[in-house]
């Protein structure tokens, strides 16, 4: 089954469209990891399309908030001048939508896992220690995760950086266990099906990638990156993927609604 992984699309329609038509023929179903408003200007179209399309969607941080589930007291300026903006042209279904989404969940779930995966995908918008605000952006970062919670692989979102830690569990010719992080450009192949070593893998975000060759600018907005990833159920193999497409318009309604 190939799955298609997603994180942190912020109301970016353009880039959410444009990894929908990419990976039409290259997926069998899709997981969101959370965070479908904020930051853009099509928060109504983000939700309404993500709940279309993908079969398990985690509630990020700035859905839980335009949802009443949390507040905004600890989001950054831009953040919170964001959310008050959605929150006031969010419907109040897609309002309600967002506050019934959890920020961590199993896939498949314990009861329904094919006999031929070992165990359900660990899936959560922050690390999954606490989904809602961590950011795994270290070694130690993840170290902390790893040793508090018990998974093998689990796919996080939050930092809008795709990435890569690996905690290998020891073994005969790897020596003591260890944690090892990596950045993950774009169709770099990450084999996951390895019984001595745990994995916590963000697909980077749809919407407004961090790191700086990628990051949204008004110079490369016709140009711009989306990032995801393509994940193989059966065999573990994941790999980072992105696309460029034209974010001109986006950005001129973001001007336009005060959002840039």
């Amino acid at each position: 089954m190939r799955i298609l992984v997603i994180s942190d699309i912020h109301a970016n329609l353009a880039a959410f469209t444009a990894v929908l038509r990419r990976t039409r023929e290259e997926r069998d179903l899709i997981l969101c990891l959370g965070d479908m408003v904020g930051y853009g200007p099509d928060p109504n179209e983000c939700v309404e399309l993500a709940a279309e399309v993908s079969a398990l969607i985690l509630g990020g941080n700035h859905d839980l908030a335009v949802g009443k589930v949390i507040t905004a007291k600890d989001f950054a300026p831009h953040a919170k001048k964001s959310l008050r903006w959605t929150g006031l042209v969010l419907s109040a279904a897609n309002k309600a939508y967002l506050s019934r989404l959890q920020p961590r969940l199993e896939y498949p779930s314990s009861g329904d896992t094919p006999p031929d995966v070992p165990e359900p995908l660990l899936l959560s918008h922050g690390g999954p220690e606490d989904p809602i605000w961590s950011y795994i952006l270290s070694e130690i970062d993840a170290e902390a995760a790893f040793r508090q919670v018990d998974f093998s692989r689990c796919f996080f979102g939050h930092t809008h950086l795709p990435s890569v830690f690996v905690l290998n569990t020891g073994g005969t010719d790897r020596g003591p266990a260890h944690c090892t992080g990596r950045y993950g450009p774009p169709d770099t192949v990450v084999e996951t099906g390895r019984q001595d070593a745990r994995f916590l893998l963000n697909p980077g975000s749809v919407g407004f990638p961090r790191n700086e060759d990628e990051a949204p600018s008004w110079d490369r907005r016709f140009h711009a990156v989306a990032r995801y990833a393509l994940f193989d159920l059966e065999s573990g193999l994941w790999q980072f993927k992105g696309i460029e497409y034209d974010m001109g318009d986006t950005l001129e309604r973001m001007v336009k609604f005060g959002l840039w």
